[in-house]
């Protein structure tokens, strides 16, 4: 076997052309996973495992030249859940200890546990996440970054399962990810309703956050004349968008 490397994305993500899973595995059983069909497929199970010669792959993987932000990212354990309760202490301060070692990359860390985050010392060169795909999410979310100091704080609400506000709340984080659902063995792709992106899509513009709807979100506008049939989009619009500011 070659020396550990990051692994290539082949999704079309600018902010991060890059995955490096020094764990893979994850408890959180989410039925919408397309993880653990990839984990099962080429390692045979799920289950949280620790590979500690993939913590020299920030030494041993060359840098671009290109300015672009996405060549110097890379997305760290896209295969797990890092900051899981089953994850032990050891496992989470050896994948840091390399992001302090390695500042030439940027790591970008997502979990579905944020209370976990709080009471780290982020470096510089780390965004940090909460994936958020139900309105439970929200509460623990707040809670937790409004405790967290770091360069980057984001939310990723993929899948959009349902309709999700956050109010006021928002500001907490710097960045908004909005997707669908991909498929899996165990469901067919998914999409939100338009009229729970558009809520979000104003709270996002009145907390000054920054937007990113990844390529796999299909939902969009699609308004056009219907002149002759009697409809005002101007009465419809004004409608709705009471409706979207409640």
């Amino acid at each position: 076997m070659g020396k550990p490397v990051f692994n290539r994305t082949n999704e079309k993500i600018e902010w991060a052309k890059y995955t490096w899973n020094p764990v893979v595995g994850c408890k959180n059983g989410c039925v919408y996973c397309y993880a653990r069909d990839i984990a099962n497929r080429f390692y045979g199970t799920f289950e949280p495992t620790f590979y500690p010669e993939r913590l020299e792959a920030p030494k041993n993987t060359p840098i671009s030249k290109s300015e672009e932000i996405g060549e110097h990212s890379v997305f760290v354990c896209s295969m797990a859940d890092l900051f899981g309760e089953w994850v032990p202490d050891e496992w989470i301060e050896k994948v840091l200890e390399v992001v302090r070692e390695r500042k030439d990359w940027n790591y970008l860390f997502l979990t579905k546990n944020p209370s976990r985050l709080v009471g780290i010392d982020w470096p510089a060169n780390a965004w940090v996440g909460t994936t958020v795909d139900i309105q439970a999410r929200v509460r623990p979310a707040i809670e937790a970054f409004s405790q967290i100091k770091a360069t980057v704080k984001f939310v990723s609400v993929e899948p959009f399962m349902e309709e999700i506000t956050f109010g006021e709340d928002l500001g907490v984080f710097d960045w908004v990810i909005i997707g669908g659902r991909s498929k899996n063995s165990l469901m067919a792709e998914g999409q939100p309703e338009w009229r729970w992106v558009q809520r979000l899509l104003v709270e996002v513009w009145k907390a000054d956050c920054l937007i990113y709807f990844k390529p796999n979100l299909t939902v969009r506008p699609r308004e056009y004349p219907l002149e002759g049939y009697g409809i005002d989009h101007k009465v419809v619009r004004s409608a709705e968008l009471k409706k979207v500011e409640k």
